[in-house]
């Protein structure tokens, strides 16, 4: 069972669930206006976006990235206040600030295969081990654009398994599925065993992925690359920092010792957000 609370409640409250159970469910995470405007900014794009992803992702699933240079609305996603709130509580304690792990659109389409059960952390091992009770590095979410019902393949998630051994295999008993309604979110640790189930009926489910890594670590997506500087500096200061236009200390990824709190601080947007994506692309 995963427990459900609102954006309303004690983040605290919540906190003592996250750390205990690795992970929660908040509904009413992102507002459904966010939402819409984000979809219609990517629906050109997801129309023609391919139906696949091979054998990690199921054979089923839709993806979309870049999503800070499609579309503004996703700095109100990146930035909603319960999402960084838990952030700050889980990862601040091993670091100066935090980063965007990673940010995609998924769909999971009719058909296709279980996704294999996996931790966010794996992909820093062998080289950044993280054993049960240490600091975490990583915390990740999903905000449910569509519902998650068990019948479209809610994403399947192990509670608890972040307390365990990294070679010990989840029973079926012990996974769970993250059913919830759109603008929901579930939030849950990097250490966590989870993984996208199989969609039965004939809609698509839509998410967006997404997370924090601590500030010190490499983003697994480089959203500098994803999100240039032309198009990063027409998002708010919170977001852009998110996305990686900040240093994690006085000198830890400065550029031309640019103010670490806002490494695009005397840059401005070189074109208009309008028709920018048409311009951009001869650019990157």
């Amino acid at each position: 069972m995963i427990r459900h609370f609102t954006a309303c409640d004690s983040h605290q409250d919540m906190l003592g669930v996250l750390l205990e159970d690795g992970v929660i469910i908040v509904d009413d995470a992102v507002a459904g206006a966010t939402l819409d405007r984000l979809m219609t900014d990517l629906d050109e794009d997801l129309a023609g976006a391919p139906v696949g992803g091979g054998e990690f992702f199921g054979g089923a699933m839709r993806r979309i990235h870049s999503l800070a240079w499609r579309s503004t609305a996703i700095a109100d996603v990146i930035t909603a206040p319960v999402l960084t709130g838990l952030a700050d509580g889980v990862l601040l304690d091993n670091c100066r600030n935090y980063r965007i792990q990673v940010l995609g659109l998924f769909q999971v389409w009719q058909g296709g295969r279980l996704q294999p059960l996996h931790r966010d952390i794996g992909v820093y091992e062998p080289y950044v081990l993280r054993e049960p009770g240490s600091k975490e590095i990583l915390l990740s979410w999903i905000v449910a654009v569509s519902d998650f019902t068990t019948a479209n393949g809610a994403t399947r998630i192990v509670p608890g398994s972040h307390t365990w051994p990294r070679d010990r295999i989840a029973r079926e008993d012990e996974v769970v599925q993250a059913e919830m309604p759109s603008g929901a979110a579930v939030v849950y640790l990097g250490s966590v065993l989870h993984g996208a189930a199989v969609n039965t009926t004939d809609q698509p489910r839509s998410a967006i992925v997404s997370g924090y890594a601590v500030g010190w670590l490499r983003q697994e997506e480089s959203q500098l690359l994803d999100c240039p500087p032309e198009a990063a500096a027409r998002l708010p200061l919170a977001a852009r920092q998110l996305l990686g236009y900040r240093a994690h200390s006085p000198i830890l990824g400065w550029a031309e010792q640019r103010d670490p709190d806002d490494l695009l601080a005397e840059r401005e947007p070189d074109v208009a957000a309008e028709g920018y994506k048409v311009q951009s692309l001869q650019n990157v």
